[in-house]
């Protein structure tokens, strides 16, 4: 397992500028991410036990379903739930300008950078965590789209389901509405 451990830590360490505190770019990234699945989650079940709620009337003292009704669109139910995540997608543009200016903090060794011999060096340190960072922030967006999908399709009582919710959920993975 160190051996592992001290790979990627060789590896991340190669990925940043030199003398850069990586693990906490790691620890502030996760956090983030933790932040935007919280952010998701709490909206989702809000905008669905809406919706949900729509499809029932007070009758007698008690609930019942209205099988006339059907549930509003996946991907209206979507809307902002995926705001905390593309809010971190967005300070990737910092991060990576952050990197660059901190070859220009102390030694300077912003002019050792651009003297080395592989010339794309400077921009991979820059570059590489922040990309990194979006793609996963793109990747939980469409895991959660097809988990809250699910979750749509198990909990909607069967007569109140639209037409065709699979072309929805393709609307919504394609980035319909979050």
């Amino acid at each position: 397992m160190t051996k592992i451990g001290n790979s990627f830590s060789r590896w991340m360490g190669r990925q940043v500028p030199p003398g850069l505190d990586w693990w906490t770019e790691v620890k502030w990234a996760v956090s983030g991410l933790v932040v935007g699945a919280l952010w998701s989650l709490a909206s989702f079940s809000y905008q669905f036990s809406n919706a949900r709620n729509r499809l029932y009337d007070w009758v007698n003292g008690q609930w019942a379903l209205v099988e006339s009704r059907t549930i509003d669109p996946f991907p209206e139910l979507l809307c902002l739930t995926m705001a905390g995540f593309l809010l971190g997608m967005i300070l990737t543009i910092p991060l990576a300008c952050y990197h660059y200016a901190y070859y220009y903090l102390g030694s300077r060794s912003i002019y050792v950078m651009r003297r080395l011999p592989d010339r794309w060096e400077l921009w991979r340190r820059c570059l590489m965590v922040p990309v990194l960072l979006a793609a996963v922030c793109l990747l939980a967006i469409e895991l959660l789209t097809f988990g809250y999908f699910l979750v749509f399709l198990l909990v909607t009582p069967d007569p109140c389901l639209p037409q065709e919710p699979w072309q929805q959920l393709l609307y919504a993975l394609g980035g319909g509405r979050i």
